[in-house]
């Protein structure tokens, strides 16, 4: 989060009650509010579609299509938010943030074109009416650009809005389901429209505050390329990342144990309810690490590092980085016991509820397991978000890969096991690469002066290759038009 931290800094200020619940809660919508709005749609429209007398094979069909936009929206725009967070903070560092909008609608511009047809591919396999293909498609493709916006708002400080945005936008998506309803749309159609439009809506509010915010600046879509080119391994751990995040579910998809809502739409609700409310436990632990990297490591971060910028002495150098250490472990010591908490209570309470609702057994026992694997999934997110503050991209990078092929590799193990032993793989791929990561962040932070000093060039290299002169020539023609526009524009004043 490049700028969320200038609005929490003013706002943690004041060391009042009411000012840490607001800067938690800021942190909250910011991070976390498309998530919790999908969430109180679907349970939402769950219930208007049983008011109207919906069959469950009908609500069944509206969760998988709900589910498939979300994970794979996330999955295709996760491969790309790391590059777009490190472009967007090199803009504000630049000072040219005219870039950033741009960027904006370049990486969701080849988002879409990369996702949209195999989401149409996909969706023509499945035997439902082309009204329900064109929502649940519009319904992905607003959700890819959703995520790419949530990446350039941290520099938008009007959360105000942003809360309202959330509300407009999940009123909207009843209100509308619920006239579609009434006007005898078939049940399916009106939710997926309905969702559609409704989170349309919120796209459009956020354009609307993004574009308050940043300047207009061009129309370069591949003004980030040069970047991609310098960056290019943030797009692999990004992929990385979504993979160890969704592989094991994908795993139990392919199983024996699956369910089959269509001919080419599997699922499996023995592991995937379980998954889905072991995911909300870390919840509070991602808040409060954007809070405490924004307020507390960020200011002692930036204290370190200028004293080398500014010419501090050895002394003071050395002064800063062990008070920025000791604080960034302090930190991730008291995120970690403040999760183990919710986790530990999650499984002591939380399960026992979840049987009384329709969770077997078994289901309660996954979703036992899962609680402390997303918590530890949740050490290695922060643990990789902190390496690259650092810049080790290239420890990013393979702390992402290790977790990837450990959570599907460990899932594979599980589900020949048995059912008893469901989540301990992606337990297991939680605490190695967690384990890791700490090691990795250590020995990265007791080496950090060679880091600062010997690894970066002594000379500007220029930029060569093919996304670097792609960029130069279209920023040309750009500025050829701009030239060309300018004197009909002032012939017509």
């Amino acid at each position: 989060m490049a700028g969320i931290g200038f609005e929490l800094k003013k706002v943690f200020r004041d060391d009042s009650v009411f000012a840490v619940l607001r800067g938690y809660s800021l942190a909250a919508v910011v991070t976390e509010g498309p998530m919790m709005l999908m969430i109180v749609l679907l349970v939402a429209l769950q219930r208007l579609m049983m008011g109207f007398g919906t069959p469950y094979r009908v609500r069944e069909q509206f969760l998988f299509f709900m589910t498939y936009a979300m994970v794979f929206s996330l999955l295709l725009a996760d491969t790309v938010l790391l590059f777009l967070d490190r472009f967007i903070s090199d803009c504000i560092y630049r000072r040219r943030l005219q870039d950033v909008m741009p960027a904006l609608y370049g990486v969701a511009f080849f988002l879409l074109l990369l996702g949209a047809p195999a989401a149409g591919a996909y969706l023509c396999t499945l035997p439902v009416g082309w009204n329900v293909q064109l929502a649940a498609g519009l319904l992905f493709c607003v959700l890819l650009v959703l995520w790419v916006q949530m990446a350039c708002l941290s520099a938008v400080k009007r959360y105000e809005y942003l809360l309202l945005g959330f509300l407009a936008g999940t009123a909207t998506a009843l209100v509308l389901a619920w006239v579609f309803l009434r006007l005898g749309v078939a049940p399916l159609s009106a939710a997926l429209w309905g969702t559609a439009l409704g989170f349309l809506v919120l796209l459009f509010l956020y354009m609307g505050q993004l574009l308050a915010c940043y300047p207009s600046g061009g129309w370069n879509l591949v003004v980030f390329f040069p970047a991609l080119q310098r960056y290019a391994g943030l797009l692999l751990t990004g992929l990385l990342l979504g993979v160890g995040l969704y592989g094991h579910n994908f795993v139990f998809w392919a199983s024996a144990y699956r369910g089959q809502v269509f001919p080419t739409g599997v699922y499996c609700a023995r592991y995937d309810v379980p998954a889905f409310f072991a995911t909300l436990t870390i919840l509070p632990m991602l808040v409060q690490f954007v809070v405490k990297l924004e307020t507390r490591f960020a200011v002692r971060h930036r204290a370190y590092f200028d004293a080398i910028l500014y010419g501090g002495r050895l002394e003071d150098i050395r002064a800063a980085k062990q008070e920025m250490e000791a604080v960034l472990y302090a930190e991730l010591s008291h995120m970690m016991q403040m999760q183990l908490i919710v986790a530990i209570g999650s499984v002591a309470f939380l399960g026992n509820f979840l049987q009384t609702v329709g969770l077997d057994e078994t289901m309660a026992g996954t979703f036992r397991v899962l609680c402390f694997g997303y918590c530890l999934y949740g050490l290695v997110k922060c643990g990789t978000v902190l390496l690259l503050y650092f810049d080790d991209r290239a420890g990013a990078c393979r702390a992402a890969a290790l977790f990837a092929v450990l959570s599907v590799g460990g899932s594979l193990v599980t589900l020949a096991l048995g059912p008893d032993t469901w989540g301990a793989g992606f337990l297991l791929a939680g605490a190695v690469t967690g384990f890791w990561v700490l090691r990795r962040l250590r020995r990265y932070l007791e080496q950090l002066e060679y880091h600062v000093f010997c690894e970066q060039p002594l000379f500007a290299a220029p930029q060569g290759g093919v996304l670097c002169r792609a960029e130069e020539e279209l920023a040309r023609i750009d500025r050829a038009f701009a030239q060309r526009r300018k004197p009909r524009e002032q012939d017509r004043e």
